[in-house]
């Protein structure tokens, strides 16, 4: 079984970090490609190190912005070269592409798509050119939550063919002492870290989370991994407001293990989302979490691993961030992440999914 797995860029995110797990984690790893219309391999391997051993497997076609013809092209060649059986789109971007290129590639190549989100849907024209590629392609649409896949079917009248969540390589996610993790990340010891790991654009609720911190007693500090277009911007909030001792940028963090070690609670405050795999990855280093209540967050987080805010109501932030920092840490809660969201139930799933599409 071939298949390519097909995303925007390799940016350090989510959807990047899924496509590439899947790649690792297959049983048809071996014959699997990872090819991302934008950016360079350089670019590729500096934001992810560990796609080295992947290295003669990772393509980058570095398209510029808008439609490009000649991009259609190379997907449809890379089909052939690499005898591909499954093309695997990842989001809004990529499944254009795929249907065009699978289209063109005749009924031999099958098309599964996974919708990480459906809040692009908003927008009339990718809305209407979702439902136009789906009547003229042949593509399988798979959800990475229940809430993503109902909004998806509300907003295009398409039903998704199934539900796989996301998953992520507990193996990977096991906590080291917390003295230890500050000290590689030189952050301070002797108070209360909240960390938000997540790119600083908007609509993750950084400010929500800077500003949060006037509610919180001195001696909790926020700690953001991640880079991006807001960064001055909020480094710039930081200063204004006086909190220059209390906020902590890290940039992209390649050691994301040490990171949520370091930790005392996970905050997302997104606007949207659809099943973020930080919030995941910090449970499974037995971290507790507090996050919005959007997307599929609330299927796998619980009042036993952490805390639920509506994403319009500010004035709950601080004290679900109070009430989560005092929650059990380790195992109990470690254990609830690898039953929710283990990368090799994923995986299994998908490989399953690959085989019976192929026939």
């Amino acid at each position: 079984m071939n298949v390519m797995h097909l995303v925007q860029h390799l940016q350090v995110g989510g959807l990047e970090k899924m496509a590439i797990t899947l790649l690792k984690n297959s049983q048809f790893s071996r014959s699997s490609i990872i090819v991302s219309l934008e950016g360079d391999r350089q670019s590729a391997f500096e934001q992810w190190p560990e796609l080295e051993e992947f290295s003669h497997r990772v393509i980058c076609l570095n398209k510029k912005p808008g439609i490009s013809l000649s991009v259609i092209a190379k997907i449809k060649s890379l089909v052939k070269e690499h005898d591909i059986d499954i093309i695997h789109s990842h989001h809004v971007g990529p499944v254009i592409y795929a249907g065009l290129a699978c289209a063109l590639s005749g009924d031999s190549v099958r098309h599964i798509s996974t919708i990480h989100d459906a809040w692009y849907l908003n927008n009339v024209k990718q809305c209407t050119f979702t439902k136009l590629l789906d009547s003229l392609t042949n593509i399988y649409w798979v959800a990475d939550a229940r809430i993503v896949a109902d909004e998806f079917r509300a907003k295009t009248a398409i039903i998704p063919e199934r539900t796989i969540l996301n998953g992520i390589d507990c193996d990977s996610f096991i906590a080291i002492s917390q003295d230890t993790a500050r000290d590689q990340l030189n952050l301070p010891k002797k108070i209360k870290l909240v960390g938000c790991a997540a790119r600083l654009i908007d609509g993750k609720g950084h400010k929500d989370l800077i500003h949060a911190l006037h509610y919180l007693p001195q001696d909790y500090h926020m700690v953001f991994a991640g880079d991006g277009d807001q960064k001055v911007g909020l480094m710039n909030l930081v200063r204004n407001l006086g909190l220059n001792e209390r906020v902590h940028f890290l940039g992209n963090v390649h050691d994301m293990r040490a990171f949520y070690s370091s930790i005392d609670v996970m905050c997302l405050y997104s606007q949207r989302e659809g099943l973020p795999l930080s919030i995941i990855e910090a449970m499974a280093c037995g971290i507790p979490v507090v996050a919005s209540d959007v997307g599929g967050i609330h299927e796998v987080l619980t009042d036993n691993e952490g805390e639920l805010v509506s994403p319009k109501e500010f004035s709950q932030l601080a004290p679900a961030i109070l009430r989560a920092s005092k929650l059990p840490h380790g195992l109990c809660i470690r254990h609830h992440a690898i039953a929710v969201a283990d990368a090799r139930t994923m995986s299994s799933k998908y490989d399953s999914l690959y085989s019976a599409l192929a026939v």
